[in-house]
């Protein structure tokens, strides 16, 4: 049961990872897609069972989340907050 976990949190990290590639051709309304689909896919990733799929799903999906997510917070809060 936790290597379906594991490995369905790869596959969710390669759905996300095409919903990101699109917001970053364009098409913003992909990027909450990206970000829903990279949750669901680490907390899925902590559940499943310590295979190399899982170490990718961690991986992947935080780092969708990190740049999807932690970085524009940060930006848009500390850097661009001038009239």
């Amino acid at each position: 049961m936790k290597k379906i976990f594991s490995v369905g949190s790869f596959i969710i990290f390669l759905i996300g990872l095409v919903f990101y590639f699109l917001t970053l051709l364009g098409n913003d309304i992909f990027l909450f897609p990206a970000v829903i689909m990279a949750v669901i896919g680490f907390l899925a990733a902590l559940f499943g069972e310590k295979t190399i799929y899982r170490k990718i799903g961690l991986f992947g999906n935080g780092l969708i989340l990190v740049i999807g997510l932690l970085l524009p917070f940060v930006v848009t809060t500390f850097f661009w907050n001038k009239p």
